[in-house]
């Protein structure tokens, strides 16, 4: 019996395109569209997803997007999900808190009546029930739609930091002193209290310790203990003229500071800052210090 070949080659290639569109249309059902709220300052977003195994996450994605959403296609399991937004230096923020989610196996009725296996996005908050979690049955109009799950924004972060700082002072209209010092404290959601310790001297061999204590209020909450920020503060200075004696003079200290913390490295920062009060009519200085997130 004769073989006709060309019959042979036209179903082989029928076969392969049925092949890749079918597989097309399947990954199609399966990914899902991950959406978070659009950070302003952001010029790219990096997500990270993990997968839980045995009680521990590894690595499962990590996807870069100028966009404030990505479609992900990830086979059924429990994973994590984390966004972390970069400034437009290119520079990583605080990102968001891990969150929870399932992708579970959904089986949908074909025209023949047959069965494709599909895949649903359920958020840690929307888990389903141990029924709904064996099999979960939805209409055939319904088989390409995208999921869209939506993440709160970046969870509020407690922070502790220290810095060393430099500062210009002036405690009379001719007068200026400049020093330096040391700023410890702790942020959480949005404030902040801190202790600093400073030493300056004017041209005249005129000397100054202060101990400082702070209260501080960021302007802006969303963006993790960082930003533009308002500071009363309170405390004690020792001056004297020459050599320090903490007998000579003591007086109160008290004021108002306004001033931005930004991030310049990962965890490092840089603050720059004005102030106003009694002794000292005005100062200006900045601060460079280190966070450590808890």
């Amino acid at each position: 019996m004769a073989v006709n070949f060309r019959s042979l080659f036209f179903v082989s290639l029928f076969l392969c395109l049925a092949n890749v569109l079918l597989g097309q249309e399947i990954d199609a059902g399966n990914k899902h569209r991950i959406a978070w709220t659009r950070d302003d300052y952001a010029l790219r977003y990096e997500v990270l997803i993990e997968k839980e195994e045995n009680n521990k996450y590894s690595p499962a994605l990590r996807e870069f997007t100028e966009e404030p959403f990505l479609f992900i296609s990830l086979p059924p399991g429990n994973y994590r999900l984390r966004v972390i937004p970069y400034d437009f230096r290119d520079i990583p923020g605080e990102g968001t808190g891990w969150k929870n989610f399932k992708v579970l196996a959904v089986t949908t009725p074909d025209s023949k009546s047959d069965t494709a296996l599909k895949s649903q996005l359920v958020m840690e908050e929307q888990t389903p029930s141990p029924s709904e979690r064996e099999e979960v049955k939805i209409p055939q109009q319904a088989e390409n739609t995208i999921e869209d799950t939506n993440l709160t924004k970046p969870e509020k972060q407690k922070d502790l930091f220290v810095a060393l700082l430099a500062e210009g002072l002036g405690y009379s209209r001719y007068n200026v002193a400049f020093g330096g010092g040391i700023l410890f404290g702790g942020s959480w959601d949005g404030k902040g209290v801190g202790l600093r310790l400073f030493y300056a001297q004017d041209a005249e061999d005129f000397i100054f310790l202060e101990a400082l204590a702070h209260m501080r209020f960021y302007l802006s909450r969303e963006k993790n203990n960082t930003g533009i920020f308002l500071q009363a503060e309170v405390g004690i200075v020792f001056f004297s003229y020459e050599e320090l004696e903490i007998t000579d003079y003591c007086s109160f200290v008290g004021g108002i500071s306004a001033g931005w913390r930004f991030m310049i490295y990962k965890q490092w920062y840089i603050e720059p800052f004005i102030h106003v009060g009694y002794p000292y009519i005005f100062g200006a200085g900045f601060s460079a210090g280190f966070k450590f997130n808890r």
